[in-house]
């Protein structure tokens, strides 16, 4: 695959993934219009994926066409960096900026970038540059007088930028207290840290140029580009990160929860039926949830539900039994107190099964942790767990099966 054919690829992925994460900041927008930080990161994310989608080989050479000027994507590229640069300090002066100075900064910041923005103008357009070079623009002209100049202003101007957000998102993720938060901003630095390496390996080709030599044009020509594709979609996932990522953690942990509690409560449901809200279609955990915090809820309920249904099949001798036998099991990795639950819950199903009633129903109260949900939760997924290890010891089933007899 050539560099042409990868560039378009990545570029296209990461102008796609930017545009995203511009929607997906947009919505905070909305609901706090008047947040710096936020219009800096909306118009970050914007900018960068029109960048993206100008320097993509395949449109830059439509770009040119349609204006009929050499290389203006080229330009309009690094016209949307130097302002997508712009937004992101906007967004660390509202961030790390106290109110007093924001308007003083913002000012400052807007007069240096567009001073740099006009110079790459007036040095673009005082040299023609003959030709389409959507992939090797800055070694291809690197030689010329106000081309070379143009390159350097543009990647200044961003390296400056970059350093400046890792050396302000870095440090701070120390010190903030929210984890997502600090995690955001650890990210965010590195992401600049990967642009950097853009710039640099930029430099080595151009510098290669000055000396003669075609040998370092790779540098720039490919390893350059991939390294401000990965830094971008660390960008990405930094500045997204306090929103997808407590969203992704709690899904992951009620999908799990529901995976750990679903062999015990199908095992309840097959003794009794009628608890079920949602009827299951196999034995086995399904991979796909859907609503699985809903569902994981439902499941609590049920099992709840089920464990209740096999008072009137269980007494206090039957309960000492089953607690005798799970001293005796020594299960690995399991609270005495969970695995006694277990025995019992595992017993009653089997004796339910056998349509057995005993004579004082209701007498063995099942244990219950502290009241909330969280501890709830906690609570029967070890009952779970070692309700599962308990079926698959042969020996325990086959003695519960004797005293169910």
């Amino acid at each position: 695959m050539t560099a042409t054919s990868t560039l378009n690829i990545t570029h296209a992925l990461c102008g796609a993934i930017s545009l995203f994460a511009f929607a997906y900041k947009l919505i905070d927008l909305r609901r706090d219009p008047e947040n710096l930080a936020l219009r800096g990161v909306c118009s970050a994310r914007l900018c960068t994926a029109l960048a993206y989608l100008c320097i993509t080989p395949s449109c830059y050479v439509r770009i040119d066409r349609l204006l009929g000027i050499p290389n203006v994507a080229e330009l309009l590229a690094s016209a949307f960096i130097v302002l997508s640069a712009l937004s992101s300090h906007l967004n660390m002066i509202g961030w790390f900026a106290s109110p007093g100075d924001v308007r003083c900064k913002v000012i400052r910041a807007c007069a240096a970038y567009g001073v740099a923005l006009t110079t790459m103008l007036v040095l673009f357009f005082r040299t023609p540059l003959p030709g389409e070079h959507p992939v090797d623009f800055e070694t291809h002209f690197a030689a010329l007088d106000q081309a070379g100049p143009f390159v350097i202003v543009f990647l200044g101007t961003y390296g400056l930028n970059l350093a400046n957000t890792a050396r302000s998102a870095f440090p701070s993720s120390r010190t903030i207290g929210r984890p997502w938060l600090s995690s955001s901003l650890r990210l965010t630095a590195l992401g600049s840290i990967f642009v950097i390496g853009y710039l640099c390996c930029k430099l080595i080709g151009v510098a290669g140029r000055w000396a003669g030599t075609d040998r370092l044009d790779m540098a720039a020509i490919l390893w350059g580009p991939l390294l401000a594709n990965l830094g971008t979609l660390v960008i990405v996932g930094g500045y997204t990160m306090p929103i997808w990522g407590r969203r992704t953690v709690a899904w992951y942990r009620h999908h799990r929860s529901f995976r750990r509690l679903y062999p015990m409560w199908f095992a309840l449901y097959r003794a009794t039926p009628d608890i079920a809200l949602f009827r299951p279609r196999s034995a086995r955990p399904p991979w796909f949830v859907r609503d699985v915090e809903t569902r994981l809820y439902r499941l609590i309920i049920e099992i709840r539900d089920g464990q209740r249904s096999l008072r009137p099949h269980l007494d206090e001798i039957a309960a000492q039994l089953a607690q005798r036998v799970a001293r005796q099991a020594c299960l690995r990795r399991t609270e005495p107190e969970a695995t006694m639950e277990a025995c019992v819950l595992a017993l009653g199903i089997r004796i339910k099964g056998r349509g057995v009633l005993v004579r004082t129903p209701g007498q063995y109260q099942m244990c219950r942790p502290d009241p909330s949900l969280a501890a709830e939760l906690v609570w029967l997924e070890q009952v779970a767990d070692a309700f599962s290890a308990i079926e698959r010891q042969e020996r325990l089933s086959t003695l519960l099966d004797r005293l169910a007899a």
